[in-house]
């Protein structure tokens, strides 16, 4: 398949749905999608409700155009890190992995506790993730920058939560994805913390 028409076609598909009112998360509709495409999908979608679907031919802005980077970077970094043949582990593995918590790992990286929570659950948009954080968490978790890209696209951990509330029939709100800036702003930020990333904060 030609690639930007296949990822083109799929935006509108999901907008459509979304339009329709189906409150349908990125990763309920990637995971239906060929799996070689999911991780790039998912990064496409996330640019694309970040900031609208770019028409050509487009001038993008010095900002627009950085994230796109970002962004191109972000699934490289994955794609070669699969390519090396070894497993690819969530966020929330790779912790585990060095024996940390989650507030012991935030604190070691002046971020929210919620924030860092959340990123694990895949509830904040990878694409506006700072590439400073990525940086600071293959160092505090002993990883490659292209692990933690990889991991920030794997699928979350399945929660004892949620495996109950698919057992009982129980519908949950789903958490919405939101962007890092959001998330940083939600998750009431000490002083400190506000110091340490207010360069990486529009």
């Amino acid at each position: 398949m030609e690639e930007r028409s296949y990822f083109i076609e799929a935006a509108l598909r999901y907008e459509t749905l979304i339009e329709a009112g189906q409150m349908l998360g990125l990763d309920a509709f990637v995971i239906q999608e060929p799996e070689a495409t999911r991780a790039e999908l998912r990064a496409f979608l996330e640019f694309n409700l970040t900031h609208g679907e770019l028409d050509e031919p487009a001038v993008l802005t010095v900002d627009q155009a950085a994230r796109a980077d970002h962004v191109i970077a972000l699934v490289r970094g994955a794609w070669q890190h699969e390519l090396s043949g070894t497993p690819v582990q969530n966020l929330t593995q790779l912790r585990q992995a060095r024996q940390l918590t989650v507030g012991r790992l935030a604190r070691q990286l002046t971020l929210p506790v919620d924030l860092l929570a959340r990123l694990e659950r895949g509830k904040v948009l990878v694409a506006s993730v700072p590439n400073r954080l990525v940086e600071q968490l293959a160092q505090m978790l002993h990883a490659s920058t292209s692990a933690i890209q990889a991991a920030l696209l794997a699928p979350p951990p399945t929660t004892a939560t949620s495996r109950l509330s698919a057992v009982d029939g129980i519908v949950e709100g789903e958490e919405p994805l939101v962007s890092f800036a959001r998330a940083f702003a939600a998750s009431e930020p000490t002083d400190e913390e506000q110091a340490a990333w207010a360069a990486d904060l529009p």
